[in-house]
């Protein structure tokens, strides 16, 4: 015999909920340079430039975790074979 637990669809629904939450963080301005580890006057000119993707949340600016990454993965470069 189990002991496993029942949970309702309430329940199931409630932590699938939860879980998108979670995978959708928000981050402000200086969350969002700490994360890059840039400096905030960097982050405002990769804004400016069109490179990173913001959303306006009343009067402040609001990074989506999601966005951050898919700058961070636009700039990857691959290394060079070094011939010895």
């Amino acid at each position: 015999m189990t002991n496993e637990k029942q949970i309702s669809p309430d329940q199931a629904l409630l932590n699938q909920k939860n879980e998108a939450i979670e995978q959708r963080r928000i981050f402000t301005d200086r969350e969002a340079a700490n994360y890059l580890r840039v400096g905030q006057t960097t982050l405002w000119r990769l804004r400016k430039a069109g490179k990173i993707s913001f959303r306006r949340a009343s009067s402040k600016i609001i990074y989506l975790q999601t966005d951050l990454d898919s700058y961070l993965a636009s700039t990857k470069r691959e290394a060079f074979a070094c011939a010895a």
